[in-house]
């Protein structure tokens, strides 16, 4: 893990997004149903009031909120790319060596004299130059 950045307006800026969050999280629950409002605003005025008072008391909090967002990172990475893996790409290579694709033209054919894939030549424009993909 890398060296977090602990100065004033990185903390400042924490405290006033968690507050804002907190504060988002307020207006739902009283969307919803109008109970338990006072802890989410609560802490919406903690975090507002700490990150324009006492930023240095979030240091703490900001530490373990980046170490835990670093471990969920690690984690969802290896487990979105596993699912998609498995789920995606194995099914097509299945599909693929089941019905004798070959997109990559990897086979060997021994009658033929050369694997080289000639390009025709076409003249070159000066948009072609401007969007070469």
């Amino acid at each position: 893990m890398e060296e977090l950045n602990l100065d004033k307006t990185k903390l400042r800026k924490f405290g006033i997004t968690m507050g804002i969050f907190f504060l988002i999280i307020t207006f739902i629950i009283l969307l919803k149903n109008k109970e338990g409002i006072i802890p989410a605003s609560i802490l919406s005025i903690i975090f507002i009031i700490l990150a324009v008072f006492a930023w240095t008391l979030l240091r703490p909090l900001y530490i373990f909120w980046m170490r835990l967002a670093f471990i969920l990172a690690w984690i969802n990475t290896r487990l979105i790319l596993s699912i998609l893996f498995y789920l995606v790409f194995t099914p097509i290579g299945i599909g693929m060596r089941l019905f004798g694709g070959d997109l990559l033209d990897k086979k060997i054919e021994k009658n033929k004299e050369s694997y080289w894939v000639k390009k025709e030549k076409t003249a070159f424009k000066q948009s072609d130059y401007e969007r070469q993909f």
